[in-house]
């Protein structure tokens, strides 16, 4: 793989886990390090590329870990740096809900290697895929076996096809299929019990969400507009307007503004699970656009020259220049990137966008705190 997709697929690929987001990558003179929220640096950039944190859980113990790319290989680490698979692989993966790695060496060949570096599969196999009931389909020499949760083959790799057929749990056995060219069978392997399942969960009662209070609210005698503008395509929103003035309101005045933008335009909205429905407007003065919510609150001024709406973010662009609007936090960031390339919500509902200056194709990470994950 090219070193620089590589780089960007370990920025940012999510390898099927909610990242964690006690450590956000932080980039230094093109090298890769660690930096808590703040910005200060807690593992120190000497990779040539890094993913965020994940954490992988068995019972109720929990690996949490992060892919480092050095010298064009792959390899993992912990949350302080410790070097839990030397970065020697072309490739590695996590097997979800386990300590596990499925990783291939230099020679191209796949193993299965734990987390404290021990090899559970040797490297002999053209690939290793994890499968139902925690097990794993080897391939070799174009014939396939299986291996279970531990490692043990439980099939021998002598087959062209095995197929998952039923499991049986009075006997506590999985039935599969195999068939080559000399024979077609059925065989029996133990079902793998996996420890997250006896696991009891709880969940708090939801606390009550207070109604918001309405911040303004009007009837047809209090004059405090002289015209209702339905929004198009949202049936219960509508612009005011008074003495060429604008505002805003909802079908039955609970929310909204009294008239007092010369140039009003409704933009977008958002469900937020503890405030309610969050409006956004455009406002415009001198030819320039500025933000506010459906309260009338000012988010920007009326200075930029054009919003675009993504996922979790605004890109906003002023003098040709191209910044992100947080929408979690209201927060704006501008710095020396020319393109945002995605935004990421972490485990903990923290934001961060990765950015790019494609002059000297660097890449960093921009917070939602406003801070920037770079030197």
């Amino acid at each position: 793989m090219n070193k620089k997709l590589l780089q960007l697929f370990l920025l940012v690929t999510v390898f099927g886990f909610s990242q964690n987001s006690q450590l956000i990558p932080f980039v230094s003179s093109s090298k890769w390090g660690f930096s808590d929220k703040s910005g200060k640096v807690m593992i120190q950039p000497v990779y040539d590329s890094v993913g965020f944190f994940n954490t992988s859980s068995v019972g109720l113990k929990d690996l949490t870990f992060a892919y480092v790319y050095q010298n064009k290989k792959m390899g993992v680490i912990d949350l302080k740096n410790k070097i839990l698979l030397p970065s020697t692989y072309q490739f590695v993966r996590n097997v979800n809900n386990t300590f596990h790695f499925i990783a291939t060496n230099e020679q191209g060949k796949s193993g299965l290697v734990s987390a404290d570096n021990q090899i559970v599969l040797p490297f002999e196999y053209d690939a290793i895929d994890d499968i139902l009931n925690g097990s794993f389909i080897l391939k070799k020499n174009n014939r396939i076996g299986l291996a279970d949760a531990y490692g043990k083959i439980v099939i021998p790799v002598v087959y062209d096809q095995i197929v998952f057929v039923d499991e049986d749990k009075g006997t506590k056995k999985c039935r599969w299929r195999v068939n080559n060219e000399k024979i077609t069978q059925y065989l029996f392997t133990a079902i793998y019990e996996d420890p997250n399942d006896e696991i009891m969960y709880s969940v708090d009662a939801l606390e009550s969400i207070e109604t918001t209070v309405a911040n303004y609210t009007s009837d047809e005698n209090s004059k405090d507009f002289e015209e209702k503008i339905p929004i198009r395509y949202q049936s219960d929103l509508f612009l005011l307007k008074k003495k060429n003035l604008f505002g805003f309101s909802d079908v039955k005045e609970k929310i909204g503004f009294k008239p007092k933008f010369k140039q009003l335009e409704y933009f977008f909205n958002l469900n937020d699970f503890k405030k309610g429905r969050k409006h956004y407007l455009i406002i415009e003065e001198n030819n320039k656009k500025g933000l506010v919510d459906g309260k009338g609150n000012v988010l920007l001024q009326a200075e930029y020259d054009n919003f675009e709406k993504k996922y979790h973010y605004l890109e906003v662009s002023k003098e040709f220049k191209k910044g992100v609007f947080f929408l979690s936090t209201n927060q704006i960031v501008f710095s020396d990137f020319n393109e945002i390339k995605t935004a990421i919500k972490l485990d903990d509902d923290f934001v961060v966008a990765l950015v790019t200056n494609t002059e000297d194709n660097s890449y960093y990470y921009i917070g939602e705190n406003g801070v920037i994950y770079k030197n």
